[in-house]
């Protein structure tokens, strides 16, 4: 597709995606560069964009990053799943427990993506991030949630789908996926080894609201040792603790 063929709205949004890949800082050429795109409407967009506070420009390096307008919006986005301080509480004492990284992620209609990540007692850190979107392949977030979504929307979606293989289990094929869908509903968690990247581990559970949907998948990572099988056992005690507790303030 050529880009400079979009609307106005369009080259916007491609720009103030890109800010939101690593590395987070960009030349205006170096976004051109990357999206395929006149240089001088990229350089518009940018002044535009710094103008209206959605970027922010660094004096000295010239490189533009996301600015407090979009975290304003961010937080608007946050604020109606009214999860508030109570779930970082309770997902305080689950990082506490389990000494590993905790998380929350959720379903937005086809769309899965990061809403809270706590690391505070690993050496090395996974680095996920709030505000990630998720692939429905692999990893807790994307297979629980899908998992728990409509199956014949999900199947329409994989079929359109191309999946890379990015780590050594990592699930590509549309009949494997479905096969670990089904396996999830039927063991009532998820478990995610090395799907992602070489040594990381994950699991998690869905969180089931008053409508008796899932929406939410909380879960915790951490990095493979001799003993994650039974690890995983032990994580997945605490998080069936703590279910009802964070159920309560699902929306």
């Amino acid at each position: 597709m050529d880009n400079n063929k979009l609307s106005s709205i369009e080259k916007a949004l491609l720009v103030l995606n890109q800010l939101s890949e690593p590395p987070f800082e960009y030349k205006a050429m170096d976004l051109a560069n990357i999206l395929e795109m006149n240089r001088a409407t990229v350089h518009r967009i940018l002044n535009t964009l710094l103008e209206k506070d959605f970027v922010i420009k660094d004096k000295n390096n010239k490189e533009y990053r996301l600015g407090p307008k979009v975290y304003k919006l961010g937080s608007v986005y946050l604020s109606n799943f009214n999860y508030g301080n109570k779930i970082e509480e309770i997902l305080n004492e689950i990082a506490e427990k389990t000494k590993e990284s905790v998380g929350v992620g959720i379903r937005d209609n086809e769309k899965i993506i990061s809403l809270y990540e706590i690391e505070i007692h690993q050496p090395l850190k996974m680095n996920y991030r709030p505000g990630i979107f998720y692939p429905m392949n692999r990893g807790c977030y994307g297979k629980c949630l899908m998992a728990y979504y409509d199956q014949d929307k999900v199947e329409k979606l994989l079929e359109k789908k191309e999946f890379e293989k990015v780590a050594k289990n990592t699930l590509i094929t549309k009949e494997e996926i479905l096969l670990e869908y089904e396996n999830i509903r039927n063991q009532g968690y998820v478990t995610s080894i090395e799907e992602t990247f070489e040594y990381a581990i994950g699991v998690g559970i869905p969180i089931f609201n008053r409508h008796n949907e899932v929406t939410t998948c909380v879960a915790v990572s951490f990095l493979k040792n001799e003993n994650y099988l039974k690890k995983i056992e032990e994580i997945k005690d605490v998080l069936f603790d703590y279910r009802d507790k964070i159920a309560k303030y699902m929306p």
